[in-house]
């Protein structure tokens, strides 16, 4: 035998070219107990037990989180990609040209022009679509035009902004009374802070129906109205809300203060 024979040959196994999942290494290890010549009979035993084996380790704690976790991000991956195609789907038609082209224009006039150069070219399905809407809007005008009238908006920027005429705003105001809830508060002796949690007391509330006023407006007259002798050196505050919409001070639709201090001054 010579030198170059009794040299013993290695060479390293490749880690890119090793199966990583779990059925490509099952494959590779039957295929090496094939190359060793085992029976067919004893690759089955094999296969047996590696799916016992399998069986085990998904049932443990581990195998099921890990079992969670597979479901979840599967989940996430389907929502995804819903998300993706809806988005793709509605990305450069007429509704997503319209709300792009709403949000700046600056003017009653410029909307009313975007309306028409969009309108005209809608297809059929997204002009139902804001067919069947306009018709919502229209059914729920009186409450959207009494909301905005609570917020402060004239009767004219109302009919202005909505394409109806200032009487048309003016009858739905008069024919649609809002019901007002209200607080009075008073601030205790002694408090000079400004801050958000200063410590209002309340002395009085109530609820009444107002026929056309702002919200401040309506503050401003029970202010006027309540404000006695008793209260005349004090700090008071009147908030209101529309009804049902909770008492939090800083969700108040409008608001009328009186300071003592301000007045001496």
């Amino acid at each position: 035998m010579t030198d170059e024979q009794r040299v013993a040959q290695y060479r390293r196994a490749d880690p890119a070219k090793m199966p990583r999942t779990p059925l490509g290494q099952q494959a590779s290890v039957e295929g090496t107990v094939a190359a060793l010549g085992a029976t067919e009979a004893t690759r089955e035993h094999n296969r047996r037990r590696l799916a016992a084996r399998r069986l085990e380790v998904d049932e443990t704690a581990a195998g099921k989180l890990r079992a969670a976790v597979s479901a979840l991000i599967e989940e996430y991956e389907e929502q995804r990609e819903a998300e993706r195609r809806q988005y793709e789907a509605a990305e450069g038609t007429g509704l997503d040209l319209l709300a792009d082209g709403f949000r700046e224009a600056t003017s009653t006039a410029k909307r009313h022009d975007l309306a028409e150069a969009v309108g005209s070219s809608l297809p059929l399905a997204e002009a139902g679509v804001i067919r069947r809407t306009a018709k919502a809007v229209e059914e729920a005008l009186p409450g959207i035009v009494v909301d905005a009238r609570v917020d402060g908006w004239s009767a004219k920027e109302i009919a202005a902004e909505l394409d109806v005429t200032p009487s048309y705003v003016y009858r739905m105001i008069k024919e649609y009374p809002w019901e007002a809830a209200w607080a009075l508060y008073v601030m205790p002796d002694g408090w000079t802070s400004n801050s958000d949690d200063e410590p209002w007391e309340q002395v009085a509330d109530g609820t009444e129906e107002s026929p056309g006023e702002t919200a401040d407006q309506l503050a401003a007259r029970i202010l006027d109205e309540r404000l006695d002798d008793s209260l005349a050196t004090k700090r008071v505050r009147v908030c209101v809300w529309r009804t049902g919409d909770g008492n939090d001070l800083l969700d108040a639709r409008g608001e009328a203060e009186r300071d003592p201090a301000d007045s001496d001054a």
